[in-house]
């Protein structure tokens, strides 16, 4: 069953068990009022606090407590909004049913920005930037670890390298660990950071470096290998950095995506320049 199906069907489970707590409640009430009455020879003779305070002394009671748990968990996880990992999850469902396009985006946050994609099928996203730096000096950038981390973290992102071999078939591993104090954002590995495996291959001092990626997600549509080339053209004493992203997972949306590449341009401008 899918993730989004299911999703729904513990909904509806929810709102079941919330509704058969109400009836609960209801139905335990008139039988605890029923009882007290049953026990007082006349009505008149006790007043409601007597009353209720018989229906508390009786079994039922506990029916009804029994009752309302069901019904406020019930009905709040039945009535509770959307998370945006559940939305994710619904959107790029959709998009793999045949004639289904989904026009609208979800906006996120952080680096390879997470929210679904509206384009079906393999996506490129790009950016550049021109900075005043040789190419070879913007290359080391790219092989330093040390100061590859120092760079390549977006905005709101703070980074660690576990693994890193900077040659031709050499694996790299990243932590990604979102700094802000939004609550909207959500990681692709756990609530606050996405983990991103990678591959070198190709190296090519002063021109291009690139790479193969993927995040250590449970989410399916951030699955696949992502191509990253990075391309350093002169352009008289300054380079122009171009950065290309080919077959973007579904569940990175394109402008938060493009966002998140440029504020890396910035980052690699400021610790170069």
């Amino acid at each position: 069953m899918k993730k989004s199906s299911l999703s729904f069907a513990l909904r509806g489970i929810s709102l079941l068990l919330g509704i058969v707590g109400i009836l609960l409640v209801l139905r335990s009430t008139e039988l605890g009022l029923a009882k007290a009455d049953s026990l007082t020879s006349s009505q008149d003779e006790y007043g409601s606090g007597t009353r209720f305070w018989l229906v508390q002394q009786s079994g039922i009671a506990a029916y009804r407590t029994l009752g309302a748990i069901l019904a406020g968990v019930g009905l709040f996880q039945a009535l509770r909004p959307l998370s945006r990992l559940e939305m994710q999850r619904i959107t790029v469902a959709a998009e793999q049913e045949p004639g289904v396009h989904v026009a609208d985006s979800l906006p996120t946050s952080g680096f390879e920005q997470g929210g679904a994609s509206r384009v079906q099928g393999p996506r490129t996203d790009t950016a550049s930037r021109t900075i005043q730096a040789s190419p070879q000096k913007l290359y080391w950038a790219f092989v330093d670890p040390d100061v590859l981390v120092r760079w390549l973290p977006p905005e709101g992102m703070r980074g660690k390298i576990e693994r890193f071999e900077p040659q031709a078939g050499g694996a790299y591993r990243m932590v990604l660990t979102h700094e802000g104090a939004s609550g909207s954002f959500e990681g692709k590995s756990s609530r606050d950071r996405d983990i991103v495996e990678g591959r070198f291959l190709e190296l090519v001092p002063g021109e291009k470096v690139v790479q193969a990626v993927a995040f250590d997600s449970p989410d399916p549509s951030f699955a696949g290998e992502m191509r990253i080339i990075w391309k350093l053209e002169p352009d008289g004493d300054r380079t122009k950095v171009t950065v290309v992203c080919e077959q973007v997972p579904a569940g990175i949306a394109k402008k938060e995506h493009e966002q998140a590449l440029a504020s890396t341009l910035r980052n690699l401008d400021r610790i170069v320049s």
